[in-house]
C-alpha cells in the first residue's frame, strides 16, 4: 500500500502541472475576481475605518460615542477595534485599492482553507472545487463586503479545518486554536461561533463511535480511541475558551454579543437579521442549497455525528437569520462533497491529467483576469460601472465634498443610514443623526428615522430634533424629498443623481 501511494504521488509529480491544478487554480483566481471586482458600498465600512483613525491617532480604544449628536457621550461597546486599525493602516499604506486586495486575499484564503478541508476528507480536487463554486460561493457572495466580519471568515475556516482534521485522525494542530481566538475575539462578535465548533466536536465524540477518514492519497487512517482524543480536545478547548478573555473589556465581550443578539433594533431594523426568504434571490439560493444537501444525505451512506450535529445547528441558526447563511454553507460544504463522493464511488474519480503546456496556458489566462482586476489596474480600463469602480456609486463622496465646502453648515443634520457612516469618516467635525451602528440607537429613533425618510409627519419630526439640514438618498427617501419641496422653507443646495442637500431658509 504504502509503495503504491509513493509511486502515484511521484507520477502526479512528474506529469507537471495537470488538470487538477487546473481546478485548484480556478477556483482561488476566481474566488479572488469576485471582491476584487465589487465596490465597497457606503455602508459599515467607513465608520470602521474613522473609529480605526481614531484609535491609531489617540492610541485608546473609543467607549463613548462622539459621531452623533443624537447619543453623543452614550457608552458605545467597539468590538471590533483590531479589525478597525488594521483597515486603516491599510487605508495609509495603499488607500482603497489595498484594502480591495486584502479583502480579495482574507475570503480567498478563507475558501482555499475550506477546499483544503474537503479534499482532506475526498480525495476528489475536481468534485470538491466543482460544487464549491457551484453551491457554496453563490449562497455565500453577500457576506463578502468589506468590514470586520469578512476578516473573521478565514479564522471560522481554520477552526473548522482543524477541529475537523482532529476529530478524523488527520491532523493534531489543536495548539492553533487559543492563538486565533485571542486574534478572533478582537474582531469580530462571530468568535462565539468558534466557540460553538469547539463545544459540538467535543460533545459528538464523547457520544459517537470513533471515526476514519481517508486521506488524499487513499490511505486509511486508523480510527483514534475516542476517549484518549478526548483530553487534548478538552486542554485545547478550555484554552481556546479562556483566550476570549485576551480582549480589552474581558468578559464584558459576552454581554455585548448577548445585547446585541437582544437588541429589538438589530433583529426587527436590519435586512440580514431576517430570516431567509424565496421572495429574493439570496434567499432562494439558500433554500436550494439545503434542498441539496438533503437529497444528497438522504441517497449517501449514514454522516458521522459530529457532521449532522455541526450542520442542524448552523441550519438553525441561518433559518433565524440570513447574516447565519454563510456560516452554515462553510459547516455544509464539507459534508456535502464528502456524502456525494462515497455517492459517486469511483466513478466519479478523475484520471485524465491534460497536456502540461495546455494546463500552465489556462492557469495564466485566469491569472491574467485577476491582474486585470486589481484596483490599480480596472480604472484605467475604462470598464463601466459598477465593475470597474472602487466605491458603489450611491457613496456621496461629491455631495459630502460639497457639504464641507460652505462657510455654514448644518447643526443637526439627517441623511440616510449609509450617508452616516460616510460622514462620520469624510466630514468628521459634522455630527450625524444615526449610522449603521444599530444597537447604538434606541428603537423609538430608528422608528422617527423611518418615518421621516418616508415623508411621514414631516414637520413634528423635524422640529423634535432640530433639523436644519437634509443630505438625503434619492433612491431611498424620495417622498421626504418631495415632502421638503412641497412644504417650502427649506433650498436646495446641491442635486446629483444619487444625493440631493437642503438647508433650512435663513441658515445659509
Amino acid at each position: 500500500m504504502n509503495h503504491s501511494i509513493r509511486t502515484s504521488q511521484a507520477a502526479r509529480r512528474g506529469a507537471g502541472i495537470t488538470l487538477d491544478h487546473v481546478w485548484l487554480a480556478a477556483a482561488l483566481l476566481l474566488i479572488a475576481l469576485r471582491p476584487l471586482l465589487t465596490p465597497i458600498p457606503p455602508n459599515d465600512f467607513w465608520w470602521h475605518l474613522a473609529t480605526g483613525r481614531i484609535i491609531a491617532t489617540s492610541g485608546a480604544i473609543p467607549v463613548l460615542d462622539s459621531f452623533s449628536y443624537t447619543r453623543a457621550g452614550q457608552p458605545f461597546f467597539n468590538q471590533g477595534w483590531l479589525a478597525q486599525l488594521l483597515m486603516y493602516a491599510l487605508y495609509q499604506l495603499g488607500g482603497i485599492p489595498l484594502i480591495l486586495l486584502v479583502q480579495a486575499l482574507v475570503i480567498t484564503l478563507a475558501y482555499g482553507l475550506l477546499l483544503r478541508l474537503c479534499i482532506r476528507r475526498t480525495g476528489r480536487p475536481r468534485l470538491s472545487v466543482g460544487l464549491l463554486l457551484l453551491t457554496t460561493l453563490p449562497l455565500s457572495f453577500t457576506n463578502w463586503i468589506v468590514r470586520p466580519q469578512s476578516y473573521a471568515l478565514p479564522l471560522f475556516a481554520a477552526f473548522l479545518l482543524i477541529l475537523t482534521e482532529y476529530r478524523l485522525g488527520l491532523g493534531r494542530r489543536l495548539w492553533l486554536l487559543p492563538p486565533i481566538m485571542a486574534l478572533w475575539v478582537n474582531i469580530h462578535g462571530t468568535f462565539v461561533l468558534g466557540l460553538a465548533l469547539v463545544a459540538v466536536t467535543f460533545a459528538s465524540m464523547a457520544v459517537g463511535r470513533a471515526e476514519s477518514q481517508e486521506s488524499t492519497a487513499g490511505a486509511s487512517f486508523a480510527p483514534r480511541p475516542r476517549f484518549s482524543a478526548l483530553g487534548p480536545l478538552a486542554l485545547w478547548g478550555a484554552l481556546t475558551g479562556a483566550a476570549v478573555l485576551l480582549n480589552p473589556r474581558g468578559l464584558g465581550v459576552l454581554a455585548y454579543v448577548r445585547n446585541l443578539l437582544g437588541s429589538s433594533a438589530v433583529t426587527t431594523l436590519v435586512t440580514e437579521w431576517a430570516p431567509p426568504t424565496t421572495r429574493d434571490l439570496e434567499g432562494t439560493i439558500f433554500f436550494l442549497f439545503v434542498l441539496l444537501c438533503g437529497a444528497v444525505l438522504a441517497y449517501s451512506r449514514r454522516p458521522a455525528l459530529a457532521d449532522m450535529l455541526l450542520f442542524g445547528a448552523f441550519l438553525w441558526l441561518a433559518l433565524g437569520a440570513s447574516r447565519n447563511v454563510v456560516w452554515f454553507g462553510m459547516v455544509a460544504t464539507p459534508l456535502l462533497i464528502s456524502q456525494a463522493a462515497g455517492l459517486l464511488g469511483e466513478r466519479g474519480r478523475a484520471s485524465s491529467a491534460g497536456s502540461p503546456l495546455l494546463n500552465g496556458t489556462l492557469i495564466g489566462m485566469l491569472g491574467l483576469l485577476v491582474i486585470l482586476a486589481l484596483p490599480w489596474v480596472k480604472p484605467a480600463l475604462g470598464l463601466p460601472p459598477p465593475v470597474g469602480a472602487l466605491l458603489a456609486e450611491d457613496t456621496p463622496v461629491a455631495a459630502v465634498a460639497f457639504l464641507r465646502a460652505q462657510p455654514e453648515r448644518p447643526r443637526h443634520l439627517f441623511h440616510s443610514e449609509a450617508y452616516g457612516s460616510y460622514l462620520i469618516w469624510a466630514a468628521p467635525e459634522q455630527p450625524v443623526f444615526v449610522d449603521t451602528r444599530i444597537e447604538l440607537y434606541p428603537f423609538e429613533q430608528w422608528r422617527d428615522y423611518i418615518n421621516l425618510g418616508q415623508g411621514n409627519n414631516v414637520g413634528a419630526l423635524l422640529a423634535k430634533y432640530g433639523i436644519d439640514g437634509l443630505l438625503l438618498s434619492v433612491k431611498q427617501q424620495s417622498p421626504l424629498i418631495d415632502a421638503i419641496r412641497i412644504a417650502g422653507g427649506w433650498h436646495e443646495r446641491y442635486r446629483d443623481a444619487q444625493t440631493v442637500y437642503f438647508m433650512r431658509d435663513g441658515g445659509q
